[in-house]
């Protein structure tokens, strides 16, 4: 800064400029400013000294314990899911088997294909279809009995009627499945015999059609015309015809409208004794148009 005096002016005398470090007197102070600083990684650590550990934040641990958690219960239920797997106190040990008549346990024991499997991963419904499969079973329920027991509850096929062929009689059922040869059932149970060659095989279908007319003729005949059913025949090219107690002979020919057929029976024989008419047989092939001889 350079400083004027009011002095005289001399001669000869040399002025001089003065430099000051201090602020001359009525100029303003400098400003101040406060500078904040960062930690920066390394400030004050004293060189050679070994690294000081660095404290976890409370919040990060609070925000991570959930999730540790969760992830120790997730690794304790797949340990345990593992040893239950593997376990053998939970393997299928004992197969019971209820409601058998005609089929052997072992044959049920050994179609399930069961013990030794574990409890808890046995395919119950494959099992199901595996039993359901065989010729003499109508249904099938298979329940889990903890802690090694598989309950099978098997229904069997009713036995329904006789169906005789070619000199051979089977027992079958409403759908016409053959439960057993050889074999025949009592007085009043329905009866068909068939005109048909060859033999048959327990879980062979014989013929459904001449099966539905037989049970439709057993339980209608009785209540429209009074009388009972004494034979009922499946003829090959004439189909159903039935022999009543009486020793009447009606031809049905195939299994439609049995009903219809039965009511149109029912009135001729009605009309037939108001006439006095007498006849043995009765052809009801032809709908509305039926013959009697």
């Amino acid at each position: 800064m350079i400083v004027r005096r009011n002095r005289t002016t001399q001669p000869n005398v040399v002025r001089k400029i003065v430099r000051r470090t201090r602020p001359a007197v009525g100029n303003p102070a400098p400003q101040r400013h406060i500078i904040r600083r960062h930690n920066t990684p390394g400030a004050g650590v004293i060189p050679g000294a070994p690294p000081q550990p660095k404290g976890i934040p409370l919040q990060a641990v609070r925000r991570s314990l959930p999730i540790a958690l969760a992830l120790l219960l997730l690794a304790t239920t797949l340990a345990g899911g593992t040893w239950l797997y593997r376990s053998p106190h939970l393997r299928i040990q004992t197969i019971q088997v209820e409601g058998l008549q005609r089929i052997p346990q072992h044959t049920i024991v050994e179609t399930s294909n069961a013990l030794g499997q574990s409890m808890i991963t046995a395919d119950l419904p494959a099992i199901q279809r595996a039993i359901s499969a065989l010729p003499l079973v109508a249904s099938v329920r298979v329940q889990r009995d903890w802690p090694t027991t598989l309950r099978i509850t098997v229904q069997e096929r009713r036995p329904w009627g006789t169906w005789e062929q070619a000199g051979v009689d089977y027992i079958i059922d409403r759908e016409g499945v053959v439960i057993a040869v050889g074999e025949h059932l009592g007085t009043g149970a329905p009866a068909i015999r068939s005109s048909e060659a060859g033999t048959r095989l327990v879980g062979d279908r014989v013929d459904p059609q001449a099966v539905d007319a037989a049970a439709q003729i057993y339980e209608l005949l009785p209540q429209q015309l009074g009388t009972t059913v004494a034979e009922v025949a499946f003829i090959t090219g004439k189909g159903i015809q039935v022999t009543t107690t009486e020793g009447t002979i009606a031809l049905f020919g195939d299994s439609s409208s049995i009903a219809y057929k039965l009511a149109v029976w029912a009135a001729l024989t009605a009309e037939a004794r108001q006439r006095q008419i007498t006849y043995t047989t009765i052809d009801l092939r032809y709908g509305n148009r039926p013959v009697l001889q």
